[in-house]
């Protein structure tokens, strides 16, 4: 196929236009979406595993209890030469957890160490603590930047928004009689206030998607179009196209708009558009 049937291709797509109620099974799909991406067994401050990877986990604790540590490790406080231990094993499980539990785990890790930094003023231990809350809080963001579909961006945007707004509370409480404490916190206040801001816009724009998804459609397809007229297209790309049109089409005519928009941003990053 030429260049000038896949262009008519887009045309079709755009003449296709959901139903009335489009929205409305839109937004059903995207719950019931939400709600398979979304563990219900995370609690805190005691971490509940998949079945899947608990015999890893209490294999790696059984390990460590030979050595008489993995159990003072758990009730350490933050200024305990074995909180970093804790710490250790703490990530140790978030590895072996599935990867959609993961986020729910770090940010339970997040809120754990925050809770403990509260208990007590503590020197070296502290660093090791804040640097924690560091990485999971990047680890976080970025994990909210890859998400693709906007329910999978609402989803995880709506968990970052409520937690912070309780690690933000619990780090005003944090002793910061030691200079060093005292930048550390300035500093991942500074993460926060970013991250918030990012999360709100991803959100915003997330949701702006969903609720008006067949303009943010109409607009992607001319964009693809316009793009498509001005590169050069191997016959694979061609192939490969021609099939990913006729399922955003065949989305889109079942009334999945926000399906079809995924499908046409994903064309568009693999042809580097």
């Amino acid at each position: 196929m030429e260049k000038r049937g896949l262009i008519e291709q887009i045309k079709q797509l755009k003449m296709i236009k959901p139903e009335t109620n489009w929205l409305i099974l839109s937004k059903k799909e995207i719950l019931a979406k939400i709600s398979l991406l979304t563990p219900k067994s995370i609690k805190r401050p005691i971490f509940v595993f998949s079945w899947s990877y608990k015999l890893a986990a209490v294999i790696f604790s059984i390990m460590l209890l030979f050595s008489g540590t993995a159990l003072l490790a758990q009730s350490a406080s933050v200024n305990s030469p074995l909180y970093g231990l804790k710490i250790a094993m703490a990530k140790a499980i978030i590895a072996l957890a599935p990867a959609e539990e993961r986020l729910d785990l770090k940010l339970a890790l997040i809120q754990n160490i925050s809770e403990d930094l509260v208990k007590v003023a503590g020197g070296y231990h502290n660093q090791l603590a804040l640097e924690t809350i560091n990485q999971n809080l990047s680890d976080v963001a970025s994990q909210l930047r890859k998400a693709t579909h906007p329910s999978e961006v609402v989803m995880i945007s709506g968990k970052i928004q409520k937690e912070t707004l309780k690690i933000k509370e619990e780090l005003k409480q944090v002793p910061t009689n030691k200079p060093e404490v005292a930048s550390s916190i300035q500093k991942l206040e500074k993460q926060i206030k970013t991250m918030e801001l990012e999360t709100f816009a991803l959100k915003n724009e997330a949701e702006q998607k969903i609720s008006n998804c067949p303009l943010y459609l109409d607009k992607s397809l001319t964009e693809l179009k316009e793009k498509i007229d001005n590169i050069i297209l191997s016959d694979e790309q061609k192939e490969v196209l021609i099939i990913q049109l006729k399922e955003a089409g065949e989305l889109l005519i079942n009334n999945r708009c926000v399906d079809s928009l995924v499908m046409i941003d994903k064309i568009e990053k693999e042809l580097g558009l």
